[in-house]
């Protein structure tokens, strides 16, 4: 299984793309969860799912820590570790 998360689902040329996490580019995919779009009391939120090597990112992100990705800030919601880091995130925009 670690050979096929690290030959396809996190090889550049197959699924995954070059994300800047916390300031560190690395391999991992980020998927928009479209069905979670909502907007609550004037707040926008929007949920993502995360893909990426623990020894990748250097840490395993606990639920409400911050996290910079690319551009945009989002708040760890869950983070399961499955040999492989599937982290939900939240986008809360107004």
């Amino acid at each position: 299984m670690a050979e096929d998360i690290d030959n396809i689902f996190l090889n550049t040329d197959e699924m995954a793309e070059t994300h800047s996490i916390d300031g560190v580019n690395v391999a991992c995919v980020l998927e928009e969860d479209k069905s979670s779009k909502n907007s609550l009391d004037g707040v926008y939120v929007i949920r993502r799912q995360l893909f990426v090597k623990q020894s990748d990112l250097g840490y395993k992100p606990e639920p409400e820590q911050k996290m910079k990705i690319d551009d945009a800030y989002y708040y760890v919601v869950d983070c399961i570790d499955n040999g492989l880091f599937e982290i939900t995130l939240e986008q809360r925009q107004s």
